[in-house]
């Protein structure tokens, strides 16, 4: 930031109708001291309140970024316009002063660097008290998961001195689970005899965001897709065969790794080549704050398993942290419900990364992102972090939907129990909007959903009689299901007769369910079930652009701090659209690998 020059500056400010104020603005110490209007104000007017309340904003936090008044805009305008033109008189360019430079939108630290950060997170970008040791790196990577370790082995292969810093005793991260990866016209679907048309699977994705997205983030992430694959084969990655996920993607663009999951055909195998490269890691060890002298960041501060605090000069630092899939205030922030909330997720997935860069005023997109929130029965077996892919209680099978019925709070059906035919994690969107939802279900219902699955009803029956967090309950009558859970029992009779009577019509008058998933409740004995969230892992957070450099909301880069995997995706709007499955891993992968391409050109300009 240019040094402003020291002064007391006048200036007319534009009003309404050509009518224009003189004032005076006071700049000293490279601030703005104050802001005076030159006339005489009736108090308490309108035009008073443009006068004093402006300039305090102004001065307050050192920003044009302030909200005109309601009923005097061309004054508020005019008199913030002034203000920029002396920030040009004094020397200064007045786009340095759209997020502020002091007080509450800038903070001093102890080094006397100013930091553009939100309050909330502000511990996020302060030093510490004790620095133990100092290390030097051109490349610091923060998490050793999916995008982290691509990351770091293409770093290495561009000969970048890196350090990988991670939270936990071994590299995986949320990506151990991972199943696979998407891909479009790579060698393992062209031998399978497998095409599809790039575009098409683009305007696929888009329309299921309502075209609320960038689309040239879908562009990058297909057109890159096939290349990305052949080069983790290059590295050593095992993949097996390639299909459409269990019938739920659009197109057959899912290659699966090696026994199913990454952690045993991805992170074996890139760890082992970053560990060729000569890649530092460095483990057991978080990042407790992002460094930044003002212009650009330089770094992070690490404290190990023994509270000791290392401080990291970095050229250039990649948060690739995974998201915020085991912070339940951050997940409410979105607007879920934690309440019994179930983590698939690694419980060292807090939003590290996410605060960092929050305390820096990056762009927050956590209110778009999109949870990979599922539902579960607590009563039903549900331990560790694999529940979703439970036979029973998992993300498709029971509490999923299907030929059942859900119910809200007020005993009314909300949704078509089915949509998770047309994306698996629809089926908890709906029920966002609720104060709790029921299932309803008859043992007709439950053996068809869990047929050839060995000891389902045993299962079943220990579940109701443990009945674990009053979430399951069985009764020879539909009211009794009511009364069990507090429902208002006319109502929900009501609903009941209702969709039993589109069941003996073959035709769903609400929501439209198809005809094959209508199945009466006609025959006890029934159930209902309380569904609770599950989340398996956070998709977004952090603003970024086509470069995976971390924006401002004015989309300006914060220089030297770049993000992958699911602390970013901005090609997601709320929900994951699983319709490309594997398009996250992919994405990981890709940002990992791009985001250490651009730090090196970035580095190189240093």
């Amino acid at each position: 930031m240019e040094k402003l020059k020291s002064g007391i500056y006048k200036i007319a400010a534009a009003g309404y109708e050509n009518n224009s104020t003189d004032i005076e603005v006071e700049i000293a110490d490279n601030q703005i001291k104050k802001i005076t209007a030159n006339k005489e104000i009736v108090p308490n007017s309108l035009e008073d309140a443009v006068f004093s309340q402006i300039p305090q904003k102004i001065i307050l936090d050192q920003s044009l970024a302030v909200d005109t008044l309601t009923g005097a805009s061309y004054s508020s305008k005019g008199l913030i316009d002034a203000v920029a033109n002396v920030i040009k008189q004094a020397g200064g360019d007045p786009k340095e002063f759209e997020y502020g430079t002091t007080n509450n939108s800038k903070e001093v630290d102890k080094n006397n660097s100013t930091l553009e950060q939100k309050s909330e997170y502000q511990n996020w970008c302060s030093k510490p008290d004790k620095i133990d040791q100092i290390k030097e790196t051109d490349f610091l990577i923060l998490g050793a998961g999916i995008s982290g370790l691509a990351a770091a082995v293409q770093a290495g292969e561009l000969g970048m001195k890196t350090i990988v810093i991670e939270k936990n005793s071994f590299v995986a991260g949320n990506g151990g689970g991972v199943e696979g990866i998407f891909g479009i016209n790579t060698d393992m679907q062209k031998k399978a005899g497998i095409h599809a048309e790039k575009e098409e699977i683009i305007a696929r994705e888009q329309e299921l965001a309502q075209y609320r997205t960038d689309g040239s983030f879908w562009v990058d992430l297909v057109n890159n897709s096939a290349e990305n694959i052949s080069w983790l084969l290059n590295q050593g990655v095992q993949l097996t065969n390639v299909d459409d996920y269990h019938g739920t993607c659009a197109f057959p663009t899912f290659h699966w790794f090696k026994g199913g999951f990454a952690s045993e055909g991805y992170v074996p195998y890139m760890k082992k080549r970053a560990d060729e490269l000569g890649i530092n890691f460095v483990l057991n060890s978080s990042a407790i704050g992002i460094m930044y002298d003002g212009d650009k960041v330089t770094g992070a501060y690490i404290r190990n398993a023994t509270g000791k605090v290392t401080q990291i000069n970095a050229k250039a630092t990649l948060l690739a942290t995974g998201g915020v899939g085991h912070n339940p205030e951050l997940i409410r922030k979105q607007g879920w419900q934690t309440k019994n909330l179930h983590y698939c997720s690694m419980p060292s997935n807090t939003g590290d990364g996410y605060m960092m860069a929050m305390s820096l005023g990056a762009k927050d997109m956590l209110m778009e992102s999109a949870e990979f929130m599922m539902n579960y029965i607590q009563a039903l077996p549900h331990e560790g972090v694999h529940l979703y892919i439970d036979p029973i209680n998992g993300f498709m099978s029971l509490p999923s939907g299907g030929p059942v019925v859900f119910v809200n709070q007020d005993g009314a059906r909300l949704v078509n129990e089915n949509v998770k035919k047309y994306n698996l994690l629809y089926q908890r969107m709906a029920i966002k909007s609720t104060k709790v939802t029921y299932e309803v279900f008859s043992q007709k219902i439950y053996d068809m959903i869990t047929k050839g699955i060995d000891g389902a009803d045993k299962i079943l029956a220990e579940a109701v009689k443990t009945n674990d967090g009053n979430s399951l309950f069985k009764a020879d009558k539909i009211e009794d299901l009511a009364k069990a859970v507090g429902l208002p029992v006319a109502d929900f009779i009501e609903t009941i007769k209702k969709y039993n009577s589109y069941c003996a019509n073959g035709k769903d008058e609400e929501f439209n369910k198809e005809k094959e998933m209508l199945v009466a409740l006609d025959e006890g004995p029934f159930y209902i079930a309380r569904l609770d969230p599950s989340n398996l892992i956070g998709v977004g957070g952090i603003g970024s652009n086509r470069k995976f450099e971390v924006i401002r909301d004015n989309f300006d880069k914060i220089p030297g701090l770049y993000v992958s995997g699911v602390d970013s995706t901005m090609q997601y709007r709320n929900v994951y659209t699983i319709t490309l499955g594997g398009s996250a891993c992919a994405h990981n992968v890709n940002s990992g690998r791009h985001a250490a391409m651009n730090a090196q050109k970035y580095i190189e300009t240093l």
